[in-house]
């Protein structure tokens, strides 16, 4: 499809990964003693493959139709390797850990992880690009160096305002305003009574 999969992280984001993640699992099951005696054996997998290509392309993308088929033919594999160990003595339980909307109407709609860690950088860091460390898009938070951060004249509320001044972005806290609410709730929440009994 175009893209490059010449490294292992990026392998991760196309329909070879399922493969992979088959090859190891295939692996585990024809090594280990898998039912081979009464006591019942779990199994887990963490099977990636429609994680990474929809992050990357999303949920409506060719490369997800793809990954997802690939993802299909995989587990019939593992299923093939487990049967030829154990019977269809087996249950399969299958989840998922979240949906995602369809593509925004527009390529503006939609922001990365790592291009809000370079608009952070631009404005503030721009030459040595050192002051977030990390961000977890996954539960939004976002790692500064706090020394740098000091270096630089800069508070965290300097970077919440600027956050919040983008039109992509609602509400941003610092730990102080986390600590402050957390405060606050305890303020009001009445204490739990206990009834005492003679």
């Amino acid at each position: 499809m175009g893209h490059r999969i010449d490294s292992t992280s990026a392998v991760r984001y196309s329909a070879l990964f399922p493969a992979f993640e088959a090859d190891a699992m295939t692996s585990m099951i024809e090594r280990e003693p898998v039912g081979e005696d009464n006591v019942a054996d779990l199994i887990l997998l963490n099977y990636k493959g429609a994680d990474f290509v929809v992050d990357k392309y999303g949920p409506d993308s060719k490369e997800l139709r793809a990954t997802l088929g690939e993802m299909d033919r995989q587990l019939a594999r593992m299923l093939s390797a487990l049967e030829a160990k154990v019977g269809n003595n087996y249950l399969l339980a299958v989840t998922a850990d979240h949906g995602m909307p369809s593509e925004p109407s527009s390529p503006d709609r939609r922001h990365y992880a790592p291009s809000i860690v370079d608009l952070l950088h631009e404005k503030f860091d721009p030459e040595a690009k050192q002051l977030i460390t990390s961000f977890e898009p996954e539960n939004g938070q976002i790692f500064v160096d706090e020394d740098r951060l000091s270096h630089l004249g800069l508070t965290l509320r300097d970077l919440a305002r600027f956050l919040e001044s983008q039109p992509f972005l609602f509400a941003v806290f610092t730990n102080d305003d986390v600590r402050r609410a957390a405060d606050a709730a305890k303020l009001v929440t009445p204490p739990h009574r206990q009834s005492k009994y003679k």
